[in-house]
């Protein structure tokens, strides 16, 4: 039998690749309007906050510059960990300061479920989007301290390789 893997995201080179691959899920968040499992447009729709995922159903998790763009990324983390097999991983990318304790929150929701922002908004570029996607936090040390908090245990590896075009200082994987 081969791995499942579930992928955070239905574009871009990592879904291209494994697009064919047997056991192969993925998703995007396509608005607050629909339920997580819906397929609209030949799209799956997850709400990573709430995974309609049956409880450890996954071996691997991927996920590309995606927590930061959850209204509250630990619900979504636990969420995660819940649809992980035992021994299962997952693996992901958000921006990091390297050298802060504290998540920096720049925006969060209201009691009327509207976003308050806290700091200046940043979007990144989504190709779902073409206002982007906003950035709700952005990561430090103490996303470590959480993520162990909910029974992962993380590993950072710092990618350089000027051979492969990872160039920088923040090409972090978890």
């Amino acid at each position: 039998s081969s791995i499942t893997i579930y992928n955070t995201e239905a574009k871009g080179a990592i879904h291209n690749q494994l697009s064919k691959v047997r056991n192969y899920s993925c998703s995007e968040y396509l608005g607050t309007s629909y339920k997580s499992g819906e397929i609209i447009n030949g799209i799956m729709h997850q709400d990573l906050m709430c995974l309609s995922f049956a409880d450890e159903s996954f071996d691997l998790v991927l996920s590309g510059d995606v927590f930061e763009h959850v209204p509250d990324p630990y619900k979504a983390h636990q969420e995660v960990h819940r649809v992980l097999k035992a021994g299962g991983r997952h693996i992901f990318t958000v921006p990091f300061y390297q050298i802060e304790f504290r998540d920096e929150d720049r925006v969060v929701i209201g009691e009327d479920s509207h976003p308050v922002f806290l700091k200046p908004p940043i979007y990144h570029v989504d190709p779902l989007r073409p206002e982007g996607a906003l950035v709700y936090k952005i990561f430090s040390l103490e996303m470590l301290v959480r993520l162990r908090e909910i029974g992962f245990r993380t590993a950072l590896y710092h990618l350089h390789s000027y051979c492969h075009g990872i160039l920088g200082s923040n090409a972090i994987v978890f």
